[in-house]
């Protein structure tokens, strides 16, 4: 994470990649010397060599991925317009006067992502996914469209860096000259893309599909819309408004595909197998048949980036289960998150990841705390409402720092709006898998239509009723290093009040220093 933090906040040149690959094997080197064999004399010593040099190995790694993930979707475009041809791979998103077309365009023999800003007045209805357009205009680097200040930094949304986090190769603006091409020559196009942008736009596909069948329930547009974003993934049609009731009530991180999402539906099969899980080998059987139903519902759900990283990394959760430490491991957490960093750097700046690598992690760092101080000596009935107020709680302080830091509001009404959320999100989640399994029987596919349309829409109802109560929400602004602090406090404070020693104490205090400081400083 330090490594990946650093090469995001300094401009490291991409040729400074062979370095770090060679800085990376002397660190290797030199840890398994240290390590390897151990020494009985002077054991303590080398044991503190090799984690230093591990530590430094990581930083290195985590540089050297970060270039390395730049450097694989750079390209020198070519000075002046010209007609180009691509294949459409994302869902056109509207603005003011403009759509948001995302393309993959060959350059050079290699296939790069495009995103275009097509006027509506030339363009009245935009390409749908696999579909194939050309195009006249100049391909460029990812770019800002605010100018940049005296100190050469963009006081607004860093666009060309969130381009660039996405994989996107360039930038181009088309007044016009956009046309569709035939659809056989679309399909040609398509075979020459890479494996991974055939398997996207045939996901991509798939969902279309899908949401077609949802059309049958007759929802209005807002339920529709949240409908499609909680099964689905698709967020094109939330309206702003609703975005804003969700905020509000504390329920935004149920319209993004998680692994809230992906969890329920592998709590689900898990308590169908429950009865299965006697010997290893049907352990073995039902974690792959999880796997199977978490990895299916990626694919029909788009294959997006945020969806794919939850299913890895809860992918490696139950896989490393097996060991024999079981799910609720604190070891199995931080190794499914080091292998999606490795794989996908940039999910490090997601907020999605940031959200629930904390949730998970404060949740099973502080269960045996819980079991033993206030599990254990509660009433046997009382265990599902006490672990619900736990789970809740936790995440939520675990969450509130950065919501803070980034979307400057923090929803204080978060229990009650999880009371009605989560059960809703079990029928909805659970209910949507049914309905496109039993489509093809009528009377079952109408009753669960119904119980889908009846969900949604007392979610909807009484999520703006909780927007519109007093206190909903309080607006708090928090800095980076003030967020950054936090965290280290709120250890300090629970092992003070835990423990009851005198040093943790004195780190309580010098934390809160550090982040009243740094608040007072940014303000």
């Amino acid at each position: 994470m330090l490594g990946i933090a650093i090469a995001e906040l300094e401009e490291i040149p991409f040729n400074v990649v062979p370095y770090l690959f060679a800085a990376a094997s002397v660190f290797m080197l030199a840890a398994l010397i240290v390590g390897w064999p151990k020494a009985r004399k002077g054991s303590e010593r080398k044991g503190r060599v090799l984690i230093a040099l591990t530590a430094a190995l990581m930083v290195i790694i985590g540089m050297f991925s970060d270039l390395i993930y730049y450097a694989h979707n750079h390209a020198e475009w070519s000075e002046g317009k010209q007609v180009w041809r691509g294949v459409v791979n994302e869902v056109s998103q509207p603005t003011a006067k403009t759509w948001r077309v995302s393309v993959v365009v060959s350059s050079n023999g290699v296939s790069h992502k495009v995103m275009l800003s097509v006027l509506q007045s030339t363009l009245l209805i935009p390409p749908q996914v696999g579909e194939a357009i050309t195009f006249y205009g100049e391909i460029k680097q990812p770019y800002n469209y605010q100018p940049a200040n005296d100190s050469g930094r963009n006081d607004g949304f860093d666009y060309a860096r969130w381009l660039k986090r996405r994989g996107y190769s360039g930038q181009a603006f088309v007044p016009k000259g956009v046309q569709l091409l035939p659809m056989s020559e679309a399909q040609t196009m398509s075979e020459n893309l890479p494996l991974w942008q055939k398997l996207h736009i045939k996901a991509l596909t798939l969902r279309s599909n899908l949401l077609r069948r949802y059309e049958r329930l007759n929802l209005t547009t807002d339920d529709a819309a949240v409908l499609a974003a909680m099964t689905l993934g698709d967020k094109s049609a939330v309206t702003k408004s609703t975005r804003e009731k969700y905020s509000l009530s504390g329920a935004s991180h149920v319209l993004a595909l998680s692994g809230l999402h992906l969890s329920i539906l592998a709590s689900l099969m898990f308590f169908v197998l429950t009865p299965l899980r006697i010997r290893r080998w049907t352990q073995c059987v039902s974690t792959i048949m999880m796997f199977a139903l978490v990895w299916t519902f990626v694919f029909i759900s788009g294959c997006s980036i945020s969806i794919i990283r939850s299913a890895l990394m809860l992918s490696f959760i139950l896989l490393l289960g097996l060991r024999g430490e079981g799910i609720s491991s604190i070891n199995n957490v931080v190794l499914a998150a080091f292998v999606v960093l490795l794989v996908s750097p940039q999910s490090l700046m997601d907020v999605g990841f940031q959200l629930s690598f904390l949730a998970v992690f404060f949740i099973i760092y502080f269960l045996p705390y819980f079991k033993e101080s206030l599990l254990m000596r509660a009433p046997r009935w009382s265990w599902p409402f006490l672990s619900f107020l736990y789970i809740t709680i936790i995440a939520q302080l675990a969450t509130a720092p950065v919501v803070a830091c980034v979307f400057g509001r923090l929803p204080l009404l978060f229990l009650v709006t999880n009371l009605l959320v989560i059960p809703c999100a079990y029928v909805l989640l659970i209910g949507a898998v049914c309905y496109f399994a039993l489509s093809w029987w009528p009377a079952v596919a109408v009753a669960i239509g119904w119980v889908l349309a009846r969900s949604v829409e007392l979610m909807n109802n009484g999520l703006a009723h909780i927007a519109s109560l007093p206190g909903a929400s309080v607006e708090v602004h928090l800095s980076f290093l003030a967020t950054l602090f936090i965290y280290p406090l709120m250890f300090t404070v629970f092992a003070w009040l835990y423990f009851r020693r005198r040093i943790y104490a004195w780190w309580t205090i010098l934390f809160a220093g550090c982040v009243i400081s740094y608040q007072l400083w940014a303000a």
